[in-house]
């Protein structure tokens, strides 16, 4: 068996892939193969030649296009596989941007590699970006920011292929003040902790239909789903969470996901650039100690959306039921479109 905790894939500066497992039996012979399609491994096709063998705990693969998207497929002597990829995509004008694939569920299936994806704004995407976005096979692309962000900052992929554009936008009521002191250059939040957990309350108490068009969305056909807002951390960062849920990933797994955005987003950059561009209801600049709450992720922001889910339903299929429209039937289709 692999540990699906230390599997993973990461390119190195020369946008090589350094390949790492671990095994339950170690020293046991590894063979490696790569694909740009993951339905290669997912329909059963013969795998070929591998590209090596290993009975260490990692390797690094040469990467033959750095246009394209590799996925891995690992399996032991004994026959046990495990599919990896790349968690965060190597793209130029977007941060964030990250696959939900690997994820175990409660009936022991995984989530498929390039089916599900979470990503900031897509309007600085460079155009060999663009090329690499439209290999993806996206079909559906949910959009959560404001109109008026949408307007300013508009998505803009090659007209080849081009996937759905889902306009879905969420405003928690709890922002809406901050939001207005924000557009005259200010930011006063007396708890920024606590504000960002009241904001995530509030996506399961006011915004739910909007989630609940994404999963009808999904449901339409095979589609090949990103989703994202400004910065891919809150409002995507719960979808994600949602879609994870749904799927039957364990809450701590999709926390663990939620968190992975402190590493994806550069923080200490925006902390640097909002300290010097608004000021607090004084005049003065704003501190670290009030923005790094509200530019980072913490597990007590994701977890109070469940703990508000817990408290306003009977049972997590009533919440799908009576919140997403999602009844028995239909998150046994998702589930069995998503999970291998």
């Amino acid at each position: 068996m692999f540990d699906l905790g230390a599997c993973h894939v990461e390119r190195d500066g020369d946008g090589n892939y350094r390949v790492s497992w671990r095994t339950a039996r170690p020293g046991q012979r590894v063979a490696i193969y790569m694909a740009d399609n993951p339905d290669h491994y997912y329909t059963g096709k013969e795998l070929g030649t591998p590209l090596l063998y290993s009975t260490g705990h990692d390797a690094l693969l040469l990467n033959p296009d750095k246009d394209v998207r590799h996925y891995f497929y690992l399996e032991t002597e004994r026959g046990e596989a495990v599919i990896l990829a790349e968690r965060q995509l190597s793209l130029q004008g977007t941060h964030n941007f990250r696959d939900l694939g690997g994820y175990e569920a409660e009936d022991g299936r995984r989530l498929k590699w390039g089916k599900l994806y979470r990503s900031s704004k897509l309007s600085g995407l460079t155009d060999v970006d663009r090329g690499y976005v439209r290999r993806l096979g996206l079909t559906l692309i949910c959009d959560f920011r404001q109109v008026l962000e949408q307007e300013l900052e508009p998505t803009l992929l090659h007209a080849e292929n081009m996937p759905l554009l889902a306009s879905l936008p969420i405003m928690p009521g709890s922002s809406a003040s901050f939001l207005e002191n924000l557009h005259k250059g200010i930011i006063a939040v007396d708890d920024a902790a606590g504000f960002m957990e009241e904001i995530n309350r509030d996506f399961v108490i006011s915004q739910m239909p909007r989630y609940a068009e994404m999963f009808q969305l999904l449901l339409a056909g095979d589609q090949q789903l990103l989703i994202h807002c400004a910065s891919g951390k809150d409002r995507t960062g719960f979808g994600a969470a949602l879609i994870l849920d749904v799927l039957g990933v364990g809450e701590d797994a999709i926390v663990q996901d939620y968190l992975l955005t402190n590493r994806y987003l550069p923080i200490e950059k925006e902390i640097q650039r909002l300290s010097s561009e608004f000021s607090d209801h004084t005049g003065a600049a704003v501190s670290a100690e009030v923005l790094r709450p509200m530019l980072e992720v913490r597990p007590e922001y994701i977890r109070a959306c469940f703990e508000e889910i817990r408290r306003r339903y009977e049972s997590k299929d009533h919440f799908y039921e009576s919140a997403l429209s999602l009844d028995e039937d239909k998150v046994k289709r998702l589930k069995d479109r998503y999970l291998h």
